[in-house]
């Protein structure tokens, strides 16, 4: 990862999440080294979906309701769904046929339709489909698509051992003009990162930007493009064909190389409760909806709808992280190992405190002294507030 020739001199490069087990307090600079203690959630249950929906793979999350597809051999249909998963519509493609649909994402104007599923590594008509949203607004349900077809640029083989190669994909998300996608590796449990841009004609040669070990393989990921946080969902065997899933929260990247930011894994739970995990949508910068779908072996799972909220996993989610001091007062030192000299301005006042994950550590009335001693509260960054005003510090020690 590069910043420039002046970082050096100016900033400190590390791990800047508070939440990391290697937070270093003086770094004000990401470079993607962050560590993070083994971190489980549990997705609250929404309800089975409908039998149609016993192979939903993709997911997206647009004009306040839920959309998906099936997977191979399926209708070419995108299912319209209400947020308790119930479907309200259906539209189909005619001049389409699924494959192998495994994914969803969308532009402002544009749902696209990857048909890259390839568990035999053998395909020779991967592609996308285009379709308008707004055809999906104009009443009628039987709808056309633009097809663009692309393939592998470091793949050299179609002869390979079924579920035991690279060249398979169910993940990909829309950005700035660019379709990225992260494959399935089943052969190493690494996924690659190709990035191209959204609008191509005849058959478009790919090839990978970099990688990334997930220790699984990789069934959908939702980028908000607004704070630029990416979640990707994925599950792994954990032998015998028992399956637990996770998502990885990779956010504070440079430009767009989302593997060199932060990357958090979180153990969601196992097929017994939660089936085959397929789709994922987020609804803003940290919530959203994850879909699974059946799984038929000794006993029968049904297809599901669950959602989530990760904003406890985010530094600063309040927007503390954006909060700038006021350039009139002076806090000093800052860093702090735990007293703190506060402006003249601030005596007889109330000085709220919490840290930079929007926890409530308590209040303080300022004296005549100046003074505020915050040697109860562990190292970290803080915000005090005072006046509807915020200020951060960091304590070290």
């Amino acid at each position: 990862m590069c910043y420039g020739p002046f970082v050096g001199l100016f900033a400190q490069i590390g791990c800047t999440d508070p939440q990391a087990d290697n937070f270093d307090v003086s770094a004000s600079i990401n470079d993607g080294s962050c560590v993070y203690p083994v971190t489980n959630h549990a997705p609250v249950f929404i309800q089975n979906l409908s039998s149609i929906l016993l192979e939903n793979s993709g997911m997206i999350y647009w004009n306040e309701y839920l959309w998906m597809v099936n997977d191979g051999g399926s209708l070419p249909c995108l299912f319209k769904l209400d947020q308790t998963g119930n479907i309200i519509d259906t539209f189909c493609i005619t001049n389409a046929n699924n494959v192998d649909w495994e994914a969803l994402t969308q532009s402002d104007t544009r749902i696209y339709i990857g048909d890259f599923g390839n568990n035999p590594g053998n395909r020779t008509d991967l592609c996308i489909y285009e379709v308008n949203k707004a055809d999906l607004l104009s009443g009628n349900n039987q709808i056309l698509a633009q097809k663009r077809t692309f393939k592998y640029g470091d793949q050299t083989t179609y002869s390979h051992a079924t579920n035991g190669h690279s060249f398979d994909c169910e993940s990909f998300y829309f950005d700035n003009d660019s379709l990225v996608l992260l494959s399935k590796g089943w052969d190493n449990l690494y996924s690659k990162r190709y990035r191209f841009e959204s609008e191509w004609n005849d058959t478009l040669t790919i090839f990978p930007q970099d990688s990334m070990f997930v220790d699984g393989l990789l069934t959908d990921v939702s980028l908000d493009s607004a704070s630029k946080r990416v979640i990707a969902l994925g599950y792994k065997n954990n032998g015998s064909n028992f399956y637990t899933s996770f998502v990885y929260l990779l956010f504070d990247y440079s430009d767009v190389a989302i593997f060199n930011g932060n990357k958090r894994r979180i153990e969601l739970g196992n097929m017994l409760t939660l089936s085959q995990t397929e789709g994922i949508a987020l609804k803003d910068s940290a919530s959203g909806f994850i879909s699974a779908e059946q799984i038929t072996s000794v006993i029968t799972i049904p297809p599901k709808l669950f959602s989530f909220d990760f904003t406890n996993f985010f530094s600063g989610n309040s927007g503390i992280n954006a909060l700038v001091m006021d350039s009139d007062l002076t806090i000093y030192p800052n860093p702090s190992a735990h007293i703190i000299r506060v402006p003249s301005q601030w005596i007889g006042k109330m000085v709220q405190i919490q840290n930079l994950m929007g926890q409530y550590f308590g209040e303080i009335v300022v004296d005549t002294s100046y003074l505020l001693d915050l040697g109860n509260f562990p190292i970290g960054g803080y915000i005090l507030t005072v006046d509807g005003k915020h200020y951060r510090i960091t304590l070290s020690f």
